[in-house]
């Protein structure tokens, strides 16, 4: 992946610095509302092919 030059790391600090260490100390995860939709939608894919095969379609939100 390419980033633009003018792109810069900056270092985590304040609360998002004390989630962060909550979740690997916990050893948790700290995801977003759209990539826990990804999630829930891929596993309600897998879990409907188990059981019906390709005979379900699962809907996005």
């Amino acid at each position: 992946m390419k980033y633009p030059f003018h792109t810069e790391s900056m270092p985590v600090v304040g609360q998002e610095a004390q989630m962060l260490l909550k979740a690997i100390e916990s050893n948790s995860v700290i995801t977003n509302a759209a990539s826990q939709a990804t999630v829930n939608r891929i596993l309600a894919r897998r879990q409907a092919f188990r059981s019906h095969g390709n005979k379900v379609k699962i809907q996005r939100d």
